[in-house]
């Protein structure tokens, strides 16, 4: 069996947080290594996580997601990051894809649709938002 995805969660409200572990750690396809309520805890201690892939949203408080994003890339620019958010805006989505995102979901997706893209994402399967961009 291969070894769980290893997935930081960065997103500001608590519960949504919660719901996405317990959706992601349903089986052994992956392991959550750290939640951060904002960006700026999450760029200091992401290094000594070793995540595979990162869920982030936009809009958080301190340091939002593409600064963070931007900051991550920085570290470590192999590694994979999904942004999970409301915002359906195109110009949100070329920013996230600047700052270095490869994937983009809207928090309206489905529970397979954010199991699967993070699987995908996670397995280096899935590199560049434009492989599944959809029409909103």
């Amino acid at each position: 069996m291969a070894r769980p995805g290893r997935i930081l969660i960065i997103e500001d409200h608590t519960l949504l947080r919660a719901g996405l572990r317990a959706l992601l750690t349903q089986g052994d396809e992956f392991e959550v290594v750290g939640e951060f309520d904002n960006g700026r805890d999450a760029v200091r201690a992401f290094g000594a996580l070793a995540p595979d892939l990162i869920l982030i949203d936009l809009s958080m408080p301190g340091m939002n997601g593409i600064e963070a994003i931007t900051e991550i890339k920085k570290r470590d620019p192999a590694v994979r990051i999904l942004v999970l958010t409301i915002h359906r805006g195109e110009e949100y989505i070329q920013e996230s894809l600047r700052a270095g995102a490869n994937g983009y979901v809207l928090k309206d997706a489905s529970q397979d649709e954010l199991r699967w893209r993070s699987a995908a994402y996670s397995a280096g399967r899935l590199t560049s938002v434009r492989m599944f961009r959809r029409a909103w």
